[in-house]
């Protein structure tokens, strides 16, 4: 139900939607024979979508969120490396063209492989089924597996956490497949964005002493560009989904904290 759930509150929070919300409330004031809010909603229908487009106003947020953890300096050995899911195709097209597809996320393959290399003997986990309500073709392990195999990597050393299909799911199970033991050191390998959703997750699931790995940065250390509707819209419907993901898990019992 929380899955079910959430997908359609992911559905809302996109920035695409929010025109849509706004007009259909501009009809339901006009049924009210209410016309000043209905124009109010009509104006802001027009104004709020162009807004996003407003850097870097729109990618602060975002921003903030990739802020939150550095890049670390691992110079001690480390037990081992959770790669979460997310940075995998199409699971439909893989396996319609069979071909393993990644996504703009692969940056938490490459960079789990690198710290797998650069720490021998530690444990790489993939975690992740599928994120969506109704998967189809190849799931994420199948695509991580193939795409092991295409890159010439052993496989020893690595396992596949097979269930999960959120955060949530990502920190139980994981703790179940990887069992750490008390003093152990793991890397936690995810999106920078949803590193502090991930976090809290994890902490709150029982995982001690995780060091984050943030990748995949999808903003500038600094300001950028004073226009551009696409990366605004981007960056607000990230921004949105990670704040309010964050905001719904500390509600529910499932992250340590509110906001990472």
């Amino acid at each position: 139900m929380f899955f079910v759930a959430s997908k359609v509150l992911a559905v809302l929070l996109q920035p695409l939607a929010h025109p849509y919300i706004l007009l259909l409330a501009a009809l339901v004031m006009r049924l009210m024979r209410k016309r000043r809010a209905m124009r109010i909603f009509i104006w802001l229908a027009v104004l709020l979508p162009l807004s996003y487009g407003v850097l870097p106003v729109s990618t602060w947020p975002l921003r903030g969120l990739e802020n939150s953890y550095p890049v670390p300096v691992i110079d001690q050995p480390v037990d081992g490396i959770i790669v979460l899911g997310g940075h995998t195709g199409s699971g439909e097209v893989s396996a319609s063209r069979n071909q393993a597809q990644q996504n703009g996320a692969a940056d938490r393959l490459t960079k789990g492989l690198m710290l797998h290399r650069q720490h021998p003997g530690s444990l790489l986990v993939f975690s992740g089924f599928s994120g969506q309500l109704k998967p189809k073709g190849w799931n994420e392990a199948e695509i991580t597996r193939r795409l092991l195999v295409e890159l010439g990597i052993e496989k020893r050393g690595i396992t596949f956490e097979l269930t999960s299909r959120n955060t949530w799911e990502n920190a139980v199970n994981t703790l179940e497949v990887a069992v750490p033991q008390p003093g152990s050191r793991w890397v936690l390998v995810t999106s920078a964005s949803h590193m502090p959703r991930a976090m809290g997750a994890f902490e709150a699931a029982g995982w001690d002493g995780l060091i984050a790995y943030p990748a995949d940065y999808q903003t500038t250390a600094e300001g950028n560009g004073l226009f551009d509707l696409p990366t605004g819209f981007k960056s607000v419907g990230i921004s949105l989904h990670e704040y309010v993901g964050s905001f719904v898990y500390w509600l529910t019992g499932r992250s340590s904290r509110p906001f990472g």
